[in-house]
């Protein structure tokens, strides 16, 4: 639970949430899950961005909406905190098939 984005999203009291389509490439899901933004900035050499109201970035390309979050309340959960928020601005990017985590895992994850 000591992820950095845990800790902007707690300090500034919102956050933007990028919706995924079934097409994203894994780079782009290794690129943004799987490396910590305390080792690299995650936005600087990705230009498939644009700024919400909020003044915050989302992910663009492979995505079919977007939304501008405000936290309402923070429930931790042991290994995980949840935050529950108020969409302050919300906006359809596209309308490809949003990409669930039985695709991700049936479909887009490398087998090994």
């Amino acid at each position: 639970m000591g992820n950095l984005t845990r800790e902007i999203i707690e300090s500034t009291g919102q956050f933007n949430l990028s919706v995924l389509t079934e097409n994203v490439p894994f780079e782009t899901i290794r690129h943004f899950g799987m490396q910590s933004g305390r080792d690299v900035d995650k936005f600087q050499a990705f230009s498939a961005t644009k700024r919400s109201h909020n003044g915050l970035l989302y992910v663009t390309d492979s995505t079919n909406a977007m939304f501008s979050c405000k936290v309402l309340e923070k429930v931790n959960l042991g290994s995980h905190m949840m935050f529950i928020g108020e969409v302050t601005e919300s906006k359809v990017l596209g309308k490809d098939a949003s990409c669930t985590y039985a695709h991700y895992h049936k479909a887009i994850k490398p087998k090994f």
